[in-house]
């Protein structure tokens, strides 16, 4: 995962609906790595075009970057590909990236392993016995050679819109090969003739569309024979591009017979008037109370014919189709074992599920949204004790400035106090300065910043950089630095929850690792190390460590925070509060000589006891004009005393501005 984050973090790859590589709808660029005990995920900027000249702009990134992996296949191995094929290919051979680098040139397979043609059986299909003579079944549909460094595949047709640009619906097909031992049951399978991949490149692939086989009725002898037809929603048919599906059963003596086809909305991408619809054929013995039979098909209508076909039933409709057979299995095969390969044959469509009475699987996109809790809304970046750290690891561009510094603040926030836009950070960056300082450092922050003061326990550490050539000294020393700190908050039972990010350059690229958590937990986990190391290998070394502890210190605690909300687009680990909506018509008053916020309850249907029951409060913030340290008499940004490493000093705020109200669990006492 953390190649990947690298090698794509300062660039992007193109996002395709439904996973279909014929369906570009925008990019992403994954720039980082979000741990959380017992999970690490991959999290990254979607850009969607907006505009027709931003839609062609994502048409060209997705060809451009289509040709620069295939370019990083091919000299990543030194053309080796080539090398051994160049004897048997013609003037029109391409190279394509379907799981590993490949060639695609017509009839390449029978010129290169000429003993294949001689296994075919029946509808051009080859028994999987005889094919694992000479290869190995790896996953994912790719068979290795066991010789030569080159690997064949399983026919096109098994692909997602019959692509070879496109994955496997390798669930099915590791599925099936998993029966390749058992002697009860004889496979044969279609392979594809014009394709042929460098064995050395091939990578599993990962794809966040599941299907899992669903508990449909065990009593098949009991199902009325008959043809059922099942038609999709709108969204149905535009996400997976599908019309509607056929089932049929009828009865034979002692066999039910069981046909099913989908009926597709689009035309196959790369073949030419051609709509392919995927078909089922299997036989139930209710003798031997099992299916003895279980095959699967294309069956492929041009246009005209395909409009015919969609006014009429299967069964009226007869055997009229350009039929490709894909797959047969003969022998006993389980009920359990057929629900599975059948909806996994068929995956991504959900009138499968609908057909045998099991939920459908649902999109994020239709999935409803959970019903969030008071807290979770207006507090969404709560965090408790002994509920784990979260790490955020980004990669950026290589970062040129702050030369002239060893530590500097190079993230700050941005506001408008009334004369526009201006730079901003929590006032505490003053106490890491100072810590630094008693260290032999110097934390740089720009002069014309505001200082924002947060009457709660939460509290957002910017990013510092450590510019360095050799960053990992300066970095020691602000670990130490927070470490003092935490420690005197944890000595006098402060109940912080902090975030904070360290950065540095490594090689070309820019590193920002974010921690966040209650103070208890950080400090528990820095004294784990001393420093982080700054060379990559070492690094990722150390980052497999950080992953151990989690999994070892804490129990599953995943997506709490959710990740949104506080997680930025900068690639760092940042707590942004709530200011208190206008529909609670909150002012300032002065009571008992003291300043509070009023508030007016909502009279909606709400349940707003978490803030009646003061579990939710209203905090104040606002920006410090003027501080003066208690000791010294004089500013407290010069001082070289500390309100945190200090017993007998404190910060007294003689003026400020911009005073403002949001929600808080943690106010300060």
């Amino acid at each position: 995962m953390e190649d990947i984050v690298w090698g794509k973090s300062t660039q992007a790859v193109p996002m395709h609906l439904g996973h279909d590589m014929h369906r570009p709808i925008g990019c992403m660029v994954p720039f980082g790595l979000y741990f959380e005990p017992q999970l690490v995920r991959n999290i990254g900027v979607s850009l969607i075009p907006e505009t027709d000249e931003e839609t062609e702009q994502i048409l060209d990134f997705k060809k451009y970057s289509t040709y620069i992996n295939i370019k990083e296949d091919i000299d990543s191995n030194n053309g080796a590909l080539y090398k051994i094929l160049k004897d048997n290919l013609s003037d029109d051979f391409k190279y394509i990236h379907s799981s590993t680098l490949a060639i695609f040139d017509k009839g390449i397979v029978a010129k290169v392993f000429k003993n294949l043609i001689n296994l075919k059986v029946k509808d051009d299909l080859i028994p999987i016995k005889d094919l694992l003579k000479e290869f190995d079944y790896k996953y994912q549909g790719v068979f290795v050679h066991k010789k030569l460094d080159l690997c064949i595949y399983a026919d096109s047709f098994f692909r997602r819109s019959l692509s070879r640009h496109n994955c496997f619906h390798y669930k099915f097909l590791d599925e099936f090969m998993s029966f390749k031992d058992n002697d009860e049951v004889v496979l044969k399978i279609a392979i594809d003739w014009d394709l042929i991949g460098y064995a050395q490149s091939l990578l599993p692939t990962m794809e966040f569309d599941y299907w899992f086989g669903p508990k449909y009725s065990d009593e098949i002898d009991k199902i009325d024979p008959g043809l059922t037809k099942h038609i999709t929603t709108d969204f149905e048919r535009d996400y997976y591009q599908l019309s509607s599906t056929e089932f049929f059963w009828k009865i034979n003596k002692n066999l039910r017979e069981f046909e099913l086809e989908e009926l597709k909305e689009s035309e196959a991408p790369t073949e030419v008037n051609f709509y392919g619809c995927r078909y089922v054929h299997s036989i139930y013995d209710t003798n031997k109370s099992t299916f003895v039979h279980f095959d699967g098909a294309i069956r492929g209508y041009d246009s005209d014919l395909y409009f015919e076909r969609i006014d009429q039933k299967m069964t009226d409709f007869g055997r009229r189709s350009q039929y490709k057979k894909l797959f047969r299995m003969d022998g006993k095969i389980g009920i359990n074992d057929w629900k599975s390969l059948i909806t996994h044959y068929m995956q991504s469509n959900p009138l499968i599920y609908e057909y045998f009475n099991a939920e459908k699987p649902k999109s994020e996109l239709e999935k409803p949204k959970d019903n969030i809790s008071l807290v979770e809304e207006l507090v969404p970046h709560k965090i408790d004790e002994n509920e784990g750290i979260k790490l955020l690891l980004s990669y950026h561009e290589k970062n040129t400035n702050y030369s002239e510094h060893s530590h500097s603040v190079s993230i700050y926030d941005v506001v408008d106090n009334g004369n526009g836009a201006i730079d901003a950070i929590e006032e505490d960056i003053i106490e890491v300065k100072k810590a630094i300082d008693r260290l032999g450092k110097k934390l740089f922050i720009k002069e014309d910043v505001l200082y924002g003061n947060f009457k709660d326990e939460y509290w957002n550490i910017p990013c510092i950089f450590h510019s360095a050539a050799e960053p990992q000294e300066d970095i020691s020393i602000t670990i130490q630095a927070l470490k003092n700190i935490f420690n005197k908050l944890i000595e006098r039972h402060l109940n912080s929850v902090i975030s904070f990010t360290l950065a540095w350059n490594m090689e070309e690229k820019e590193v920002r690792l974010s921690s966040f958590g209650h103070v208890s937990d950080l400090i528990k986990w820095m004294n784990t190390f001393t420093s982080i190391p700054t060379i990559r290998d070492e690094f990722k070394s150390w980052l497999e460590k950080q992953r151990t502890y989690l999994n070892s210190n804490y129990e599953e605690f995943i997506n709490k925070p959710v990740l949104k909300d506080i997680c930025q687009y900068d690639g760092v680990i940042y707590i942004k509060r709530k200011i208190i909506d206008p529909l609670y018509h909150a002012k300032p008053i002065i009571k008992d000589e003291s300043l509070i916020c009023q508030l007016q309850i909502p009279t909606d249907d709400r349940n707003y006891d978490d803030i009646i029951e003061n579990r939710i409060v209203p905090v104040m913030t606002y920006f410090i004009k003027k501080a003066t340290c208690s000791k010294t008499g004089k500013s407290y940004y010069d001082s070289p005393y500390s309100k945190y490493l200090d017993d007998d000093v404190h910060v007294i705020i003689e003026d400020f501005e911009g005073l403002t109200f949001y929600w808080s669990d943690k106010p300060v006492n």
